[in-house]
């Protein structure tokens, strides 16, 4: 175990917390909800929050929780949070999620479907708390499990840019307001929060699924970091994080112009249908850096920002919108979601999932060979 910092250390944290933080919170300031799991990490956010906001902070922090109903610990879990948002005078917002449902309807694995849930549970916990800025306690560490595993899965500059430091929410139906979703702890490893907090006198819950050989992130976390920093990089945390922090600046130019395009060429399919159509024609005119973020924007604004789309997922969709005179064709791709062509225009809407289609990968109907070496995701 890694002994608290001293003083001194204890102080360059606030200090760096505090050049950290500033840069993410909107200019004219907003209300936050601080998403608390009961972790560790996350305690130490909202201390860390309430911290920075001093007397302030019963009229501009609030405490969110989602419960998954997946463990037994989940009541728990809930109690905890509400009692230390009670303790510190904070409000505490609470929902509750179906995340089995939700796997079950999408064609989705469990773990993703939490996730999703989560996301969804917490935009609203912020309408309902009235908060402009969602805080989450991801860390260093988290940055580069998520860089492996998307490179494990075939992912391009887009997926291995990691989780952003801050980003706007997509508005929903009816709402005029965005919501901020900020990572002010990204700059920091697991151990240095967790050092933070018993400096700080914080008490925490440890989720015993973190140890769950059966996720792939926790044979990451346990299994293939430890081997890689042992016999290869010590650093190589750092350097996967330095490494996502270099491709969403350098890959940031083709963001905003595929966001310009995507405002050009993505339009709903109809009033009140769950699908959206692409403007091959209009793509077409663009680099293929450009072209294909359009397209997973297309699929993510349908299948929602945690839905996979993996390397052979994203070349058969872009085969699908690149190949000239082909037959009328169709993709299959993860989060129940269905690309099809008809001459200029790619509609992509959800579909009853096939067997297999979700868990193994596209399947192609009509398949075109061809389109980029990698995907964007």
């Amino acid at each position: 175990m890694n002994a608290a910092p001293n003083q001194a250390e204890s102080r360059r944290f606030l200090l760096r917390w505090e050049q950290a933080l500033r840069p993410l919170l909107p200019p004219e300031g907003a209300r936050l909800l601080a998403a608390v799991s009961g972790g560790c990490d996350s305690v130490c956010l909202a201390a860390l929050l309430r911290h920075s906001a001093g007397e302030r902070a019963p009229r501009t922090l609030a405490l969110g929780h989602v419960h998954h109903g997946l463990r037994p610990e989940a009541d728990a879990e809930e109690a905890f949070v509400r009692r230390l948002g009670e303790s510190w005078g904070l409000p505490v917002f609470a929902a509750r999620v179906r995340p089995r449902e939700t796997a079950s309807a999408r064609g989705w694995s469990l773990e993703q479907a939490a996730r999703a849930d989560r996301r969804d549970a917490l935009a609203r916990l912020c309408r309902e708390a009235r908060c402009g800025v969602l805080a989450l306690g991801h860390q260093m560490d988290d940055q580069a499990e998520t860089v492996l595993l998307r490179l494990l899965r075939g992912a391009g500059p887009r997926g291995l840019g990691g989780m952003e430091p801050s980003l706007t929410l997509p508005l929903e139906a009816g709402q005029t307001e965005p919501i901020t979703l900020i990572r002010p702890l990204l700059g920091w490893r697991r151990r240095q929060v967790r050092a933070m907090a018993r400096a700080l006198g914080l008490e925490w819950l440890e989720d015993a699924s973190n140890l769950d050989p059966r996720h792939a992130r926790n044979r990451v976390r346990h299994e293939l970091i430890p081997t890689l920093e042992r016999d290869y990089n010590p650093r190589v945390v750092r350097a996967l994080a330095g490494l996502a922090d270099r491709l969403r600046r350098e890959s940031a130019p083709a963001a905003r112009a595929a966001e310009e395009t995507a405002r050009r060429c993505l339009r709903p399919a109809a009033p009140g249908e769950t699908a959206l159509l692409v403007d091959l024609d209009g793509l077409a005119t663009e680099p293929e850096a450009v072209a294909t973020r359009v397209l997973w924007l297309a699929y993510q604004r349908l299948a929602g920002p945690d839905a996979p789309l993996g390397g052979a997922h994203m070349r058969a969709l872009w085969s699908l919108a690149t190949a000239p005179n082909a037959p009328p064709a169709e993709v299959h791709l993860p989060g129940a979601v269905r690309a099809r062509r008809r001459r200029s225009t790619l509609r992509l809407e959800y579909h009853e999932p096939r067997p297999g289609n979700e868990k193994n990968g596209a399947a192609l109907q009509n398949p075109v060979e061809g389109g980029p070496g990698g995907s964007l995701d």
